[in-house]
């Protein structure tokens, strides 16, 4: 599917793209104006279906991911973000807390929360601009909201009012899925807008404001073992040192990463460190130059040639060989509308 609009000049901007992606960095960096660091923390290969679409104020991403992810990094500036989870296998976690499936959650794009993804997850990121917002929910009679949007407060949506919005997306993407035109019409995109528009405000008249949510203390002591395990490559994953260094006990360490990823300690760092190592095996094939995936491995601790091939063919569904020949792999991309180019904050 295509359609295409062009102005005097001929340039034009995508308004839906859909993609498909193997690789969870390449995921995140796939969405258009954001900022996101992915890391796959369960094992197996991953696939994600990523759907974009921008209209005049706002954009809407529906990503279809298989494996857990890390996620951490931003929107596009001056914007606030609804995550509007639509199925899910399990619960996810965030700031050392377990968050529980459906929620949706209303946040300051500029720095989102860390969050452990469920493994499978069909997820809606709405991206509102921060002062049109609030502009329309004063116009609209909503002044409170326009209160917390400008003071960048965390809104959570209630059960009955979630389920509203979700069989309003499903509606959305099934019927520009079906007519993508509908998307190269002012009118249309503009009535899409309004339509979202006023059942946010409807949600978000019921939503609970809540704090910005603070890591807790187990969460903390995790991540700073995350950070000692990871600010020296080449020192091997050790876990009775962290716990000297951090001043805590083995038994005490796993319980706080039991209660902030729902995993063990040993778990979540050799994810983090296999991350890397993919990360670098995938620059490396980009640029073209020769490496020693031996190297590579050892700089992260991996040490043992046969147990690492192993642990990274069982993490990434592939050996580390066929990582640097992944440019060779090109990912599905479809630009299915088009429109002429506008200054958007997440065109940049």
């Amino acid at each position: 599917m295509e359609a295409t609009r062009r102005n005097d000049q001929g340039s034009a901007a995508d308004v839906a793209i859909t993609s498909s992606e193997r690789d969870a960095g390449e995921h995140g960096q796939a969405l258009r104006g954001w900022r996101l660091e992915c890391l796959q923390i369960s094992a197996g290969c991953f696939e994600s279906r990523l759907t974009q679409l921008r209209l005049d104020h706002l954009q809407i991403i529906r990503e279809k991911t298989n494996q857990a992810l890390m996620k951490r990094g931003a929107s596009w500036p001056g914007s606030v973000v609804l995550s509007l989870p639509l199925a899910a296998s399990g619960h996810g976690w965030s700031g050392g807390r377990q968050i529980t499936y459906p929620s949706g959650l209303l946040s300051d794009g500029h720095d989102l929360p860390e969050i452990l993804t469920p493994i499978e997850l069909d997820l809606v990121c709405l991206a509102v601009e921060q002062r049109w917002f609030a502009i329309q929910a004063i116009e609209f009679g909503y002044p409170d909201i326009a209160e917390h949007v400008w003071r960048q407060e965390n809104l959570v949506i209630q059960d009955d009012q979630l389920r509203g919005l979700q069989q309003l997306f499903q509606s959305i993407f099934t019927e520009i899925q079906i007519r993508p035109s509908l998307l190269l019409h002012p009118a249309s995109r503009q009535s899409i807008e309004e339509t979202i528009l006023e059942h946010l405000l409807e949600a978000l008249s019921s939503a609970i404001a809540i704090d910005v949510w603070e890591d807790t203390p187990r969460k903390k002591t995790a991540d700073t073992a995350r950070i000692l395990a990871l600010r020296d490559a080449s020192e091997p994953l050790d876990i009775a040192r962290i716990c000297r260094v951090i001043g805590v006990s083995r038994r005490h360490l796993q319980n706080c990463f039991l209660h902030s990823y729902g995993q063990t300690a040993t778990r979540i760092l050799r994810a983090i460190r296999l991350n890397r190592v993919r990360q670098e095996l995938r620059d490396h094939a980009v640029s073209g130059k020769r490496v020693s995936i031996g190297d590579v491995a050892a700089r992260w601790g991996f040490w043992h040639w046969s147990r690492f091939t192993g642990d990274y063919r069982a993490h990434f569904g592939e050996l580390p060989s066929a990582t640097l020949r992944f440019d060779q792999q090109h990912p599905v991309t479809e630009k299915f509308a088009t429109v002429p180019k506008t200054d958007n904050a997440f065109e940049n």
